[in-house]
């Protein structure tokens, strides 16, 4: 591969489609994402969504909600999903199968990271990936992977 890999977090996505911070123009080298980053970012915009046009500000009460009322969570993830798509097509982002339950539990043991977060390290090491583009404090420590320095402005 002669571009370098740049893995990115959730949070970056959840800028850009919440706060409209857009740092995926800033990046250079190919772009890459796992399935569980894909998965999480989905399921905030769907929540993030259904809360916005039902009102529900409470998690419980908007997960309840949510899992009684299926055909507005196909309705609603329609369009969550076709703008997931768009960003992940424009910007050529290739969505890679996470790294195995193991290496997870490594991480886990290894840097306190929560499940989700060690993951995403454990797949960064999996295809030797080296950078990660995060808002997310908690990967400065991992002491092999570089923290790509995103701006908010």
């Amino acid at each position: 591969m002669t571009e370098e890999a740049i893995f990115i977090d959730s949070s970056v996505f959840l800028m850009f489609f919440i706060d409209g911070v857009n740092v995926f123009d800033k990046l250079e080298g190919k772009l890459l994402t796992s399935v569980n980053v894909i998965e999480e970012v989905t399921y905030v915009l769907t929540k993030e969504r259904a809360k916005d046009l039902k009102g529900v500000d409470r998690h419980y009460d908007l997960l309840n909600y949510l899992r009684e009322n299926p055909n507005f969570v196909s309705e609603i993830s329609e369009e969550v999903i076709s703008d997931i798509t768009d960003v992940l097509n424009f910007y050529d982002i290739s969505v890679l199968p996470p790294a195995n339950h193991s290496a997870m539990f490594e991480i886990v043991k290894s840097y306190g990271l929560l499940p989700n977060d060690a993951l995403i390290v454990a797949t960064c090491r999996y295809y030797g990936i080296k950078k990660i583009a995060t808002f997310d404090e908690d990967f400065k420590r991992v002491d092999f992977i570089e923290i790509l320095e995103v701006d908010e402005g």
